[in-house]
């Protein structure tokens, strides 16, 4: 039986060089409960991934960004580890505050900001794709591309990254 693929975002809201994530621990998340990750979410039927994008910041911050704030980093397809396979699309955003409008908690879980030299160090579990990429999303350039292939874990066994001059 075919698996079906899910399409979604995450996005990486940075002011200077600290970067918001979220902390799934609420909403009994299935996907990635209990680990670190940027602001997103699936695809709404007939949405395209930028309005998905600035639609899910807005509902879990309460920072409202425009198409022009939101800046392609990749497209990433992960296979296997999860019931679905998942195609998505991470943006990277500036704001202007740290002051998150709708505070440091949502339905889904805690806000916090982390300086970009610390996430792969903070002691958090993290989704196991920015294991891979963080220095990527961070440092571009951009937009590059990614495959994984994951074991039941949901850890990368696999691993691709291509892209216009991609850091080897």
């Amino acid at each position: 039986m075919a698996k079906t693929t899910k399409k979604s975002v995450t996005c990486f809201l940075h002011c200077g060089d600290e970067y918001l994530f979220i902390h799934r621990t609420k909403k009994g998340n299935s996907v990635d409960a209990n680990r670190l990750n940027g602001i997103g979410g699936k695809l709404e039927l007939g949405e395209d991934f930028l309005a998905c994008a600035i639609r899910e910041i807005n509902e879990e911050s309460g920072y409202t960004v425009t198409p022009n704030d939101c800046h392609l980093a990749a497209v990433v397809s992960l296979e296997e580890g999860y019931t679905e396979d998942w195609i998505m699309c991470f943006f990277v955003i500036e704001v202007k505050t740290k002051d998150v409008p709708l505070g440091l908690e949502n339905d889904e879980g805690s806000l916090m900001w982390l300086h970009k030299d610390q996430v792969l160090s903070s002691g958090y579990d993290l989704v196991d794709d920015l294991n891979y990429c963080w220095d990527q999303i961070t440092e571009g350039p951009w937009p590059f591309f990614a495959a994984a292939i994951l074991n039941d874990k949901e850890k990368i066994t696999n691993w691709q990254l291509t892209g216009p001059a991609v850091k080897t």
